[in-house]
């Protein structure tokens, strides 16, 4: 976004890619990931926006709602959360089959402060690994 800021608002955007975690569970200390992650910048939050774009996502995937937070097989679904990036009481945990895979709400201010950002924005990440597989159930990440 830092890129972008001459453009003209709303600025949208999206990008899928691995992304680098620490892992005691790995010899190099270190996993990858694939995550989506979606953005959107404008006069307003969009907080609806970025919260269309997970459901448009789960959906086209197939994946339906579940209003107890995605804990039901086959479900995925958003619990409120705390997570000091985002703005309190506008943001959630996602989870499909009752496991953690993102989060998704308006980004909070001291954080748009911090890379001189001037405009409101909302984001969603989500891990994608658990979708990624064909009609057999065999993985389609190499």
């Amino acid at each position: 976004l830092a890129a972008n800021k001459d453009a003209p608002v709303p600025v949208k955007l999206f990008e899928i890619s691995d992304v680098v975690l620490i892992s005691s569970e790995h010899e190099s200390g270190a996993k990858n990931e694939r995550r989506l992650v979606a953005l959107y910048s404008g006069k307003e939050s969009g907080f609806e926006v970025i919260h269309g774009v997970l459901n448009r996502v789960m959906q086209v995937m197939g994946i339906p709602v579940c209003m107890e937070g995605g804990s039901a097989p086959g479900t995925y679904g958003w619990k409120q959360s705390d997570d000091k990036t985002f703005f309190p009481d506008r943001q959630a945990k996602v989870y499909y089959e009752g496991k953690d895979i993102g989060i998704f709400g308006v980004i909070h201010p001291d954080v748009l402060k911090s890379f001189d950002i001037v405009y409101p924005c909302s984001a969603v990440e989500i891990n994608i690994e658990p979708f990624c597989f064909d009609q057999f159930g065999n993985s389609l990440l190499v």
